[in-house]
């Protein structure tokens, strides 16, 4: 991934980039940057964004191994090895309406209590299987546990919107040069891109939806405390996105990715459409009381506490999942502007 590649090609191109583990190159004019990182030659490939080269590499290598973990779950009917004495059973019907019987588990500790949970392996593991739930990557642990918690709630909140928009989306794209670093906005006009950037309110938190688009179109959502936060985390997701080598992903999030990519002048319009301008006053205001942690403000909104996944030799947190979260469905939904964040 050279530097003169990676500076016109993934904000505008969602091919994949080739490299070696941790190689990390400037896009907009250097004001992000894109690092790629792979577990193992036949592991996924990961590009993570970052507003600095070591934020992008440590984002990178660490989902990196997340994803491998997560695909190495057995994706058929065959047990996953529990070891140690038992826990708390969590169902398929805890998190998915009318799924399959339960199959085979994997091992969680909820974020609260530290209690041990059984999970299905359905809504943990990656990759393509026989399942009949759509495996997702919300919850994928690459920035702490705390981030995927967040994301958790930012994912949520964003999809029950689309499925509902009842509440008026807040516009903020006017803001966008105080809501990102110096040099972002004007770098991406400069590249023939457009950024848009809307808030949705929720309990204890912002959640910004935000689009880059030009040739195509990507959107990535995120939970913060304050509006600046979300922006900046939702917009690098979205830059990440957009140079993320598609064929390494779920077959259902790749072809929602390529619907997004094609039609983002709907995307676009359907925003608009829905959105208000938000006072400046928004920004500077935080999500409403200090929660103590993500996983607090998770428990309050799902009623149930978020649990962490492990995986590896090392029992290592890869994925957050959540009964109650809207992360996971068996099927595809078939509308004709699917959401573009889950």
């Amino acid at each position: 991934m050279a530097s003169t590649s990676a500076e016109s090609r993934p904000a505008t191109a969602p091919e994949a980039a080739s490299g070696t583990a941790g190689e990390v190159a400037g896009c907009l004019g250097g004001t992000v940057h894109l690092a790629h990182a792979q577990a193992s030659p036949a592991a996924p490939a990961v590009i993570a964004a970052g507003f600095s080269a070591y934020a992008a590499r440590t984002r990178a290598r660490a989902r990196a191994t997340a994803l491998d973990l997560l695909h190495r779950l057995p994706p058929g009917p065959e047990p996953v090895p529990v070891a140690g004495p038992g826990g708390r059973r969590l169902r398929l019907t805890d998190f998915v309406s009318g799924p399959p019987e339960d199959g085979p588990v994997v091992v969680g500790t909820g974020l609260l209590t530290g209690e041990r949970y059984l999970l299905p392996a359905e809504v943990c593991r990656l990759g393509e299987s026989d399942g009949a739930v759509e495996p997702t990557e919300v919850g994928v642990v690459d920035n702490g546990v705390s981030a995927a918690v967040a994301e958790l709630l930012a994912h949520d909140v964003v999809t029950r919107w689309w499925a509902d928009p009842r509440q008026r989306i807040l516009r903020v794209s006017r803001y966008l040069d105080r809501l990102l670093p110096p040099g972002v906005v004007e770098a991406a006009s400069g590249l023939g891109l457009w950024v848009s950037a809307f808030v949705l309110p929720a309990p204890g938190a912002r959640i910004a939806l935000v689009g880059v688009g030009g040739e195509g179109a990507t959107m990535a959502a995120a939970a913060a405390r304050t509006v600046k936060e979300a922006v900046g985390e939702a917009f690098l997701r979205a830059m990440a996105s957009r140079a993320q080598p598609w064929d390494e992903l779920p077959a259902g999030d790749s072809l929602r990715r390529l619907v997004v990519w094609h039609r983002e002048a709907d995307y676009l319009a359907y925003l608009e459409r829905s959105a208000v301008d938000a006072g400046s006053r928004l920004l500077g205001e935080p999500g409403g009381l200090r929660p103590s942690n993500w996983a607090d403000v998770a428990s309050r909104r799902f009623g149930h506490e978020p649990v962490a996944v492990m995986a590896g030799p090392s029992r290592q947190v890869v994925k957050v999942v959540c009964p109650g979260a809207a992360c996971h469905r068996p099927v595809p939904p078939g509308t004709v502007l699917p959401c573009p964040v889950n």
